[in-house]
């Protein structure tokens, strides 16, 4: 069954939108400030995604786009900047960051305010990381649709019962989702490049979760039937066509429920950052 990510978010910015309402009634509307340097594609995809999400609840997104040559001092006076500013509820330096800075990306972000962390990054941030909260809620999803025996147990109870494996480690997606997991309660497998045989590993996971945007990483041959596969890392073709860890023709008949790509996991993703910008334009009161 494919998962449509789309349907959740649109129900979380709904939800979000009443919260929106009472704040905008008391002068203040949630306010995102994003630092985009260079030119990515894909980083230019995911603004355009939270622009439209923020429009849809009634916040705002200020975008600050900087050439791929600004400097670390440029783009720390205007973290500074935003951070003074009480309007600006959550700030954002979208990453990747242009080689130059790339380096430098981790102490940049560093200097952002935790309380208008919205991404969640940050050591001791008061914000959940959204793409963990996004998979945890396509998981939750994925338990109302079983049969009802299996829906008489609570869903944390089930999930702990999942052998659960996450297919890379890096700081943006597969370790803060396996962090999330694992404050569950919930024993998790981080498959890694270093991991030994890791086409055997995978095929002994329930739920798989891929962070490694690269075609063909997960295929039919190396999944267990049944398997639930949520795809989180991303890859573009030479037409510019997004991708997912998976090719969905190849797996919609072995795995029971899987997200597709564009669709499926960013659009909760999303759902969640604004989540987290409604909670902290309240906590700025």
């Amino acid at each position: 069954m494919q998962i449509d990510g789309r349907a959740l978010a649109h129900d979380i910015l709904v939800h979000l939108a009443a919260d929106v309402g009472d704040l905008a009634q008391k002068g203040t509307i949630p306010t995102l400030a994003v630092i985009l340097v260079g030119d990515d594609l894909g980083s230019r995809s995911y603004i355009k995604q939270k622009q439209k999400a923020a429009e849809q609840m009634g916040a705002k997104l200020i975008l600050s786009h900087q050439q791929s040559d600004v400097s670390y001092q440029q783009i720390q006076s205007i973290i500074e900047k935003y951070n003074t500013n009480p309007a600006i509820h959550g700030i954002i330096l979208q990453r990747p960051l242009p080689e130059s800075l790339d380096a430098q990306s981790t102490a940049l972000c560093s200097t952002i305010l935790l309380s208008k962390d919205v991404d969640g990054f940050l050591p001791n941030s008061p914000y959940p990381v959204p793409v963990a909260e996004a998979v945890i809620a396509i998981l939750r999803f994925v338990f109302a649709q079983l049969d009802t025996s299996v829906q008489l147990a609570q869903f944390d109870l089930w999930l702990k019962k999942q052998h659960i494996m996450v297919l890379g480690r890096g700081e943006t997606a597969g370790e803060p989702i396996a962090d999330a997991l694992l404050k569950t309660g919930c024993k998790v497998t981080i498959v890694h490049s270093q991991t030994p045989n890791p086409n055997e590993v995978t095929k002994a996971a329930d739920i798989l979760i891929n962070c490694v945007g690269k075609p063909n990483v997960v295929r039919r041959d190396n999944i267990k039937r049944g398997a639930i596969l949520i795809s989180v890392g991303l890859w573009r073709d030479s037409t510019g066509k997004l991708h997912g860890d998976y090719e969905e023709d190849d797996i919609k008949d072995v795995a029971s429920f899987y997200t597709p790509t564009p669709g499926g996991v960013g659009p909760v993703n999303v759902a969640y950052l604004m989540a987290n910008l409604v909670n902290a334009a309240n906590k700025l009161l």
